[in-house]
């Protein structure tokens, strides 16, 4: 028979069994608590994927459709305007002849007669802030164009529309007149002509809330013709970055970088131009590479700020654990602006479509 003290040790046997017991219980019920977390957040990556892919999706079919509607527009246009009507089947074989020669003739009596629209003219380098003079020149759209420029005014217009060397800070005006006299009006490019450049190589000073930051003129590696480094999530852009003694830049700095002196929505200015940068390239499968589009700088020196690839930025989304991107890819059109901030990926993700660039 057992004494009172081995009953007392058994209790306390049985009480540890059962706080053991309940200690296993709770580890069981936390894994699995945690398991299940671990699965609902990997569903939410994967379904902000999809909604990724299926927005961009959505836009280049959105694309497809309204060129395919712009283009039936035009059949449209064109068939409306070249005055063919179906003759009825009575009508005698020779007035048909005769209406055929006499549709084909007219053109030649009014060929150049009827174009009354004056060319658009541009200018390159594009208007902004230069550390070393520039070369500048008028392009035209239109063959057989003539092109002038002038410096200060456009009284002393040169003819050729080109300036060699120019190292002034000042406006330059230009314009442009196509082969039927068409004369389009006189356009103001207003350059700065800055002596030093504190920031290191292809890298350029942008005021930014009180303070100057070195952002890179071309997306990383930051080098002229190079394609941009994509396929890259926000942790890896970070580092390299870190790597060559910069850092990733905030949506601040990059908007800073991308609007200007004059705030615009686009580097180029406030009116989306599909001609300027690489936004509507609806058939590529990757970027291009870094400056090839000339008319793509914003006033400080930065390139591609505008479509080529999207900007990773070192700033988190209002929605928890995603990062911002800036200036959108080869595809987005209007909507590779200086101002978008509606867009952003999960930090580990990467995408053929998604690079970055540097600041310090």
């Amino acid at each position: 028979m057992k004494t009172e003290k081995e009953k007392e040790e058994e209790k306390k046997k049985d009480h540890r069994r059962f706080i053991a017991l309940l200690i296993i219980l709770f580890l069981l019920l936390l894994s699995f608590l945690i398991f299940q977390c671990e699965i609902k957040k990997r569903n939410e990556i994967l379904l902000e994927e999809q909604k990724q892919q299926q927005l961009l999706y959505a836009i280049e079919k959105a694309q497809k459709i309204a060129d395919s509607i712009i283009k039936a527009d035009t059949i449209s246009k064109v068939d409306s305007a070249s005055g063919d009507s179906v003759l009825p089947k009575k009508q005698p074989r020779k007035v048909v002849q005769e209406e055929k020669v006499e549709q084909e003739q007219a053109p030649e009596s009014s060929s150049s007669s009827n174009d009354s629209i004056p060319p658009t003219p541009s200018i390159l380098p594009p208007a902004g802030r230069y550390y070393k003079p520039v070369n500048l020149r008028v392009e035209c759209g239109e063959p057989k164009c003539e092109t002038e420029i002038s410096a200060g005014d456009s009284l002393n217009a040169i003819k050729g529309g080109k300036i060699e060397n120019y190292n002034k800070t000042g406006n330059v005006y230009f314009r442009a007149i196509d082969s039927a006299k068409n004369a389009s009006s006189w356009e103001l490019a207003a350059y700065d002509m800055a002596s030093d450049n504190s920031c290191a190589e292809n890298s350029y000073p942008v005021p930014v809330k009180g303070k100057t930051v070195c952002v890179d003129a071309y997306e990383f590696p930051n080098k002229h013709g190079e394609k941009p480094h994509n396929m890259v999530s926000q942790d890896a852009a970070s580092r390299l970055c870190v790597s060559v003694g910069k850092r990733l830049c905030s949506i601040d700095e990059w908007q800073a970088a991308c609007k200007g002196n004059s705030n615009s929505r686009y580097p180029y200015g406030n009116t989306y131009n599909q001609t300027k940068c690489a936004t509507d390239l609806k058939s590529a499968k990757e970027p291009g590479r870094s400056g090839f589009k000339e008319h793509c700088r914003s006033w400080h020196g930065m390139y591609d700020m505008s479509g080529n690839v999207w900007e990773w930025t070192s700033t988190p989304a209002q929605r928890e654990g995603l990062f911002l991107v800036a200036g959108g890819a080869w595809n987005t059109q209007n909507k590779s602006s200086c101002t978008e901030t509606s867009y952003s990926f999960y930090p580990q993700n990467e995408y053929p479509f998604v690079g970055f660039r540097c600041c310090k």
